[in-house]
Protein backbone atom coordinates (compact mmCIF):
# COMPACT_ATOMS: atom_id res chain seq x y z
CA UNK A 1 0.00 0.00 0.00
CA UNK A 2 1.27 3.36 -0.86
CA UNK A 3 1.74 6.07 2.07
CA UNK A 4 1.77 8.96 -0.12
CA UNK A 5 -1.28 10.59 -1.05
CA UNK A 6 -0.99 9.38 -4.94
CA UNK A 7 -4.10 8.10 -6.60
CA UNK A 8 -3.57 4.55 -8.00
CA UNK A 9 -4.00 5.56 -11.05
CA UNK A 10 -3.51 8.82 -12.88
CA UNK A 11 -6.40 10.19 -15.47
CA UNK A 12 -3.65 10.02 -18.12
CA UNK A 13 -3.10 6.24 -17.34
CA UNK A 14 -7.01 5.53 -17.35
CA UNK A 15 -7.18 7.18 -20.70
CA UNK A 16 -4.33 5.43 -22.12
CA UNK A 17 -5.82 2.09 -20.69
CA UNK A 18 -9.37 3.33 -22.14
CA UNK A 19 -7.60 3.65 -25.31
CA UNK A 20 -5.58 0.37 -25.51
CA UNK A 21 -9.19 -1.41 -24.39
CA UNK A 22 -11.00 0.02 -27.08
CA UNK A 23 -7.97 -0.79 -29.66
CA UNK A 24 -8.17 -4.35 -28.14
CA UNK A 25 -11.94 -4.98 -28.57
CA UNK A 26 -11.60 -3.07 -32.60
CA UNK A 27 -8.79 -6.21 -33.19
CA UNK A 28 -11.08 -8.73 -32.46
CA UNK A 29 -14.07 -7.55 -34.47
CA UNK A 30 -11.51 -7.38 -37.32
CA UNK A 31 -10.15 -10.91 -35.91
CA UNK A 32 -13.57 -11.93 -36.21
CA UNK A 33 -14.25 -11.25 -39.28
CA UNK A 34 -10.98 -12.87 -40.74
CA UNK A 35 -12.63 -15.29 -39.85
CA UNK A 36 -15.67 -15.37 -42.00
CA UNK A 37 -12.77 -14.09 -44.55
CA UNK A 38 -10.23 -16.90 -44.40
CA UNK A 39 -13.54 -19.86 -44.12
CA UNK A 40 -14.84 -18.46 -47.59
CA UNK A 41 -11.76 -17.33 -49.17
CA UNK A 42 -11.35 -13.40 -50.49
CA UNK A 43 -13.86 -11.36 -52.12
CA UNK A 44 -12.30 -11.56 -55.29
CA UNK A 45 -11.29 -14.96 -54.86
CA UNK A 46 -11.68 -17.92 -57.90
CA UNK A 47 -12.61 -20.48 -55.16
CA UNK A 48 -15.59 -18.55 -54.44
CA UNK A 49 -17.48 -19.58 -57.52
CA UNK A 50 -20.54 -21.62 -57.01
CA UNK A 51 -20.03 -25.58 -56.13
CA UNK A 52 -21.49 -26.77 -59.42
CA UNK A 53 -18.96 -25.21 -61.37
CA UNK A 54 -15.48 -25.53 -61.70
CA UNK A 55 -13.05 -22.60 -61.98
CA UNK A 56 -10.30 -22.96 -64.48
CA UNK A 57 -8.80 -19.67 -63.46
CA UNK A 58 -5.82 -19.02 -61.12
CA UNK A 59 -6.77 -15.48 -60.80
CA UNK A 60 -8.86 -13.54 -59.29
CA UNK A 61 -11.78 -12.42 -61.27
CA UNK A 62 -14.58 -10.26 -61.36
CA UNK A 63 -17.06 -13.10 -62.21
CA UNK A 64 -16.62 -14.09 -58.67
CA UNK A 65 -17.16 -11.33 -56.87
CA UNK A 66 -18.84 -11.55 -53.63
CA UNK A 67 -20.28 -8.10 -51.97
CA UNK A 68 -20.43 -10.10 -48.40
CA UNK A 69 -16.59 -10.96 -48.55
CA UNK A 70 -15.69 -7.65 -49.71
CA UNK A 71 -17.87 -6.10 -46.64
CA UNK A 72 -15.54 -8.42 -44.44
CA UNK A 73 -12.82 -7.24 -45.84
CA UNK A 74 -13.52 -3.40 -45.78
CA UNK A 75 -14.37 -4.17 -42.33
CA UNK A 76 -11.03 -5.88 -41.49
CA UNK A 77 -9.79 -3.04 -42.53
CA UNK A 78 -12.29 -0.34 -40.57
CA UNK A 79 -11.65 -2.16 -37.50
CA UNK A 80 -7.73 -2.09 -37.78
CA UNK A 81 -7.77 1.60 -38.58
CA UNK A 82 -10.10 1.99 -35.72
CA UNK A 83 -7.75 0.48 -33.30
CA UNK A 84 -4.69 2.76 -34.62
CA UNK A 85 -7.22 5.72 -34.30
CA UNK A 86 -8.40 4.68 -30.45
CA UNK A 87 -4.24 3.41 -29.60
CA UNK A 88 -3.04 6.89 -30.69
CA UNK A 89 -5.61 9.17 -29.14
CA UNK A 90 -6.53 10.51 -32.47
CA UNK A 91 -10.03 12.22 -30.72
CA UNK A 92 -10.85 13.59 -34.54
CA UNK A 93 -11.69 10.75 -35.84
CA UNK A 94 -13.30 9.02 -32.93
CA UNK A 95 -17.06 10.34 -34.11
CA UNK A 96 -16.80 9.07 -37.38
CA UNK A 97 -15.29 5.18 -35.48
CA UNK A 98 -18.11 5.63 -33.62
CA UNK A 99 -20.42 6.41 -36.50
CA UNK A 100 -19.03 3.12 -38.16
CA UNK A 101 -19.48 0.91 -35.45
CA UNK A 102 -23.24 2.41 -34.68
CA UNK A 103 -23.96 1.80 -38.37
CA UNK A 104 -22.22 -1.70 -38.19
CA UNK A 105 -24.85 -2.69 -35.08
CA UNK A 106 -27.62 -1.54 -37.11
CA UNK A 107 -27.23 -3.39 -40.47
CA UNK A 108 -26.61 -6.43 -38.57
CA UNK A 109 -29.90 -6.18 -36.08
CA UNK A 110 -31.91 -4.83 -39.36
CA UNK A 111 -30.72 -7.98 -41.45
CA UNK A 112 -32.44 -9.93 -38.48
CA UNK A 113 -35.96 -8.09 -39.75
CA UNK A 114 -35.72 -7.79 -43.70
CA UNK A 115 -33.51 -8.86 -46.48
CA UNK A 116 -30.49 -6.28 -47.44
CA UNK A 117 -30.81 -5.59 -51.16
CA UNK A 118 -27.35 -7.00 -52.77
CA UNK A 119 -26.55 -9.05 -49.63
CA UNK A 120 -28.90 -11.17 -48.37
CA UNK A 121 -32.08 -12.15 -49.72
CA UNK A 122 -33.81 -11.99 -47.21
CA UNK A 123 -33.64 -11.56 -43.00
CA UNK A 124 -32.14 -13.97 -40.84
CA UNK A 125 -34.27 -14.14 -37.72
CA UNK A 126 -31.50 -16.21 -35.93
CA UNK A 127 -29.64 -12.63 -35.78
CA UNK A 128 -31.36 -11.87 -32.26
CA UNK A 129 -30.51 -15.36 -30.62
CA UNK A 130 -26.65 -13.95 -29.40
CA UNK A 131 -26.30 -16.00 -26.19
CA UNK A 132 -26.64 -19.40 -28.39
CA UNK A 133 -22.94 -19.68 -27.29
CA UNK A 134 -19.27 -18.68 -27.95
CA UNK A 135 -18.90 -17.59 -32.19
CA UNK A 136 -16.87 -15.44 -33.55
CA UNK A 137 -20.04 -13.77 -34.73
CA UNK A 138 -21.18 -13.39 -30.55
CA UNK A 139 -17.47 -11.81 -30.28
CA UNK A 140 -17.82 -9.20 -32.64
CA UNK A 141 -21.43 -8.27 -31.32
CA UNK A 142 -19.83 -8.05 -27.44
CA UNK A 143 -16.98 -6.31 -29.25
CA UNK A 144 -19.31 -4.18 -31.29
CA UNK A 145 -20.98 -2.82 -28.10
CA UNK A 146 -18.02 -2.66 -25.97
CA UNK A 147 -16.24 -0.45 -28.34
CA UNK A 148 -19.59 1.68 -28.69
CA UNK A 149 -19.31 2.27 -24.92
CA UNK A 150 -15.45 2.79 -24.56
CA UNK A 151 -16.15 5.35 -27.67
CA UNK A 152 -18.72 7.44 -26.20
CA UNK A 153 -16.75 7.52 -23.05
CA UNK A 154 -13.19 8.66 -24.55
CA UNK A 155 -14.80 11.05 -26.75
CA UNK A 156 -16.65 12.75 -23.73
CA UNK A 157 -13.36 12.31 -21.22
CA UNK A 158 -10.74 11.80 -23.87
CA UNK A 159 -8.74 14.91 -24.81
CA UNK A 160 -7.11 13.93 -27.65
CA UNK A 161 -3.13 13.04 -27.95
CA UNK A 162 -0.55 15.29 -28.61
CA UNK A 163 -0.16 14.08 -31.91
CA UNK A 164 -3.82 14.72 -32.83
CA UNK A 165 -3.59 18.15 -31.02
CA UNK A 166 -0.77 18.47 -33.73
CA UNK A 167 -2.76 17.41 -36.53
CA UNK A 168 -5.38 19.64 -35.83
CA UNK A 169 -3.06 22.21 -35.67
CA UNK A 170 -1.07 22.05 -38.36
CA UNK A 171 -4.89 21.54 -40.34
CA UNK A 172 -5.89 24.88 -38.99
CA UNK A 173 -2.71 26.52 -40.31
CA UNK A 174 -3.21 25.77 -43.48
CA UNK A 175 -6.54 26.31 -43.62
CA UNK A 176 -5.79 30.00 -43.13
Amino acid sequence: MQKSGKKWLSHEEILHIGRAFAAVFALLIAAGHLAYVTASSSSFSSHAAPSNQISTTSHASFSSFSVTSFWFDVEIIAYSIIAVVFLLGLRTWYPLSILFNIFNLGIYFLSGVVGIPGVTPGAFPGRFNIMGGLSSINLIIVGWIVLLILGFVLLKYDPGSKLDELLVTKRTQRGK
